[in-house]
């Protein structure tokens, strides 16, 4: 009787818990938790209660306790590699990305039929810009079973993720740009740390009194205070200024806060970056 009355009290909590972890939140509290009965140890779905419950301590900031359930809950399924996702996760939240690795590593190649140990593994590399490794750990996945389309979106995501760590956005030599070196047509491109280029359609250019946008308007210019004025080319009004500057070393224009939208007071605005074309 006492065996089926804690199993039944453990099963009421283990739907709390499957729930708790589907939506990313902690709902009982520690007297809850510490109210769980150690019988049976393992849940519906394999997975070992303390394992579960370290969770709730680390979220609380007793990560000494959770760890500890950790350590327990692997001696009761050493075989999945809970523990060791659960700390990749904890550690990536806490932005030290190099014990997330460790764990993440640890677990994928430990137990690599969870899509969850994949996917938190590619999340990582990517993180870390290692295109290479999450090539080397896709193919790992295709040599060991039929992946899914799962897999392959993961794949897809983390990929791009990395090569995008590797985009250009700030230029630390950037200085002033004279008129002498704005003369002719700059293509708008993407630049990564690696040297590639990608080149966009969008294309402007500068003659000596005119700007000519990629829509072919023209507009009177000129360059003050690293301050690019555009001018209406019957009247002389002022219609647009935005920050210029020039990297002498990667020979990049850099045109800053331009709009997104022809709405003018829309907050949302990006920089672009140009490369000579003749």
């Amino acid at each position: 009787m006492y065996v089926l009355y804690n199993t039944f009290i453990s099963f009421k909590y283990q739907l709390i818990l499957r729930e708790d972890s589907r939506n990313k939140k902690f709902s009982l509290t520690k007297e809850q938790v510490e109210s769980i009965p150690s019988f049976p140890n393992i849940g519906i779905t394999t997975l070992p209660i303390k394992s579960q419950l370290a969770k709730y301590y680390m979220y609380n900031g007793e990560f000494f306790k959770g760890l500890e359930l950790l350590k327990q809950g692997t001696k009761v399924n050493p075989y999945i590699y809970y523990s060791d996702y659960l700390l990749a996760a904890y550690y990536l939240e806490l932005k030290q990305v190099d014990s997330a690795y460790i764990h993440a590593k640890r677990s994928l190649y430990g137990w690599p039929k969870n899509i969850d140990h994949y996917k938190l593994f590619n999340k990582i590399l990517a993180i870390k810009k290692d295109t290479i490794e999450i090539l080397d750990t896709y193919d790992y996945i295709n040599s060991i079973f039929i992946t899914k389309e799962q897999h392959q979106q993961s794949f897809i995501d983390s990929y791009s993720n990395a090569k995008l760590g590797y985009l250009i956005f700030k230029y630390a030599d950037q200085g002033s740009v004279n008129k002498d070196i704005l003369l002719g047509t700059w293509q708008q491109v993407y630049e990564f740390e690696t040297g590639e280029v990608t080149y966009l359609k969008n294309k402007i250019t500068f003659n000596k009194s005119l700007y000519i946008s990629s829509d072919s308007k023209e507009y009177k210019y000129d360059v003050k205070n690293d301050t690019l004025n555009l001018y209406f080319k019957n009247n002389s009004k002022l219609i647009s200024r935005m920050p210029i500057y020039y990297s002498d070393s990667l020979n990049t224009l850099i045109l800053k806060n331009i709009s997104r939208s022809v709405i003018e007071d829309n907050p949302d605005k990006q920089d672009q970056f140009f490369k000579k074309i003749n």
